[in-house]
């Protein structure tokens, strides 16, 4: 049998505790930025936290401006019917 590491996160006791490690992880990361000094290029880099403030609505942008944008570019399931190489008929097989 081989090894296979994401077994690891079959069971839910396992990934709870993994994702509530994660969770406390961050808290502490917050509060360790209350007490860090910063050396900053830009004035807005001094506001607490400001880096994952920054992170989160650039991640939430990016999310939710995919959803727009594939609204705008995105195509029907059908869009290359008759031109895909898979479009043949084949002997035997039913129309859909």
């Amino acid at each position: 049998m081989k090894f296979n590491p994401f077994l690891f996160f079959e069971k839910s006791k396992r990934l709870r505790a993994l994702l509530i490690a994660f969770i406390i992880l961050c808290f502490i990361l917050f509060a360790i930025d209350f007490f860090v000094e910063r050396y900053v290029y830009f004035e807005i880099e001094r506001v607490y936290n400001f880096y994952s403030i920054y992170g989160f609505v650039m991640f939430s942008i990016i999310i939710f401006g995919s959803r727009l944008l594939r609204s705008l570019l995105g195509r029907s399931e059908n869009f290359y019917d008759k031109k895909a190489v898979d479009s043949e008929d084949y002997p035997g097989m039913k129309e859909k």
